[in-house]
Parts: C-alpha cells; structure tokens; sequence
C-alpha cells in the first residue's frame, strides 16, 4: 500500500528534523514551567492563576504538555517520519484551540498571537513532514525519466 507521505527517516542533519524538534522540545520546557511555576506560566499562557487553589490544575496541564512533547519527540528521536508528521499534524488542534480559549476570555490579547503563530508554524512545518517525497522532479512523479539516445 502506496501513501502520499514521505516515509524516509528523518535524521539530525536534516533542517526538518530542527524543525520539528522545535515545538515537542518548547512544549516539554512549558510544561515544566507549569509545574514550577504556575503564576507565571499561566500569566504567559493568557489566564493568569493567582489562586494556590487552581494550582494542580496548573501541574496538570503542565503533566500533559511534558506528555505532549514526549509523545513526539519519541518518533522523531527514532527518525519516524511518518508517525511523527501525523502527530505532528493533529497537534495543531492543540494551540489553535488555545487561541480560541485566549480569543474567548482576553479578545485579541498579545498571548493570542503565541499560540495562533505557533499553530501556523507547525501548519508549514506538518506540510513538510506530510510531503510526498519527489525522487524526479523532471516527472513530477517519483519515477525516473529514461530518454534513449
């Protein structure tokens, strides 16, 4: 069974790789902060918790992101791409729907432009993943072109 994704693996000397490994390792760091730091993180989320009570929700969230992260870094450490770049793709849902929360709760808030960028980034980074490799560009078709002399 033939698929339009790429199925080469992806390696660490690749652009895409750095790319790609951008937002999983991000989300890892934020996640922490949530653990760490719950006022500040959630300040720089768009919805700042000043309530200790609110505080495991924090932690979750930061648990879940920390996961999130995981989650995609692990085919992309094993060089997974087409794994990966289905992860990838269905984790822009994730800031989208944060800048619809941002949207609901503050409007057209500095935090919004955070998550709705980082949700375009990962838009043109998934797009590469979920290209279909072109061995030929002389066809168009990944077949090889023979001419007889």
């Amino acid at each position: 069974m033939t698929t339009g994704v790429d199925t080469s693996t992806l390696r660490g000397n690749s652009p895409l790789f750095w790319c790609t490994l951008l937002v999983p390792s991000a989300i890892i760091v934020i996640g922490i902060n949530f653990i760490l730091n719950p006022v500040g993180a959630s300040t720089a989320y768009g919805i700042p918790i000043h309530d200790p009570a609110a505080f495991p929700f924090m932690w979750i969230k930061g648990i879940r992101d920390i996961f999130s992260g995981l989650v995609i870094l692990a085919f992309l450490l094993q060089g997974d791409r087409r794994t990966t770049a289905v992860l990838y793709a269905i984790a822009i849902f994730i800031p989208l729907s944060d800048g619809l929360v941002i949207l609901g709760h503050l409007g057209f808030a500095p935090p919004i432009y955070i998550h709705w960028g980082t949700a375009l980034y990962m838009i043109i980074v998934g797009a590469f993943l979920l290209r279909k490799k072109n061995d030929s560009p002389a066809t168009g078709s990944g077949r090889k072109l023979y001419v007889r002399d």
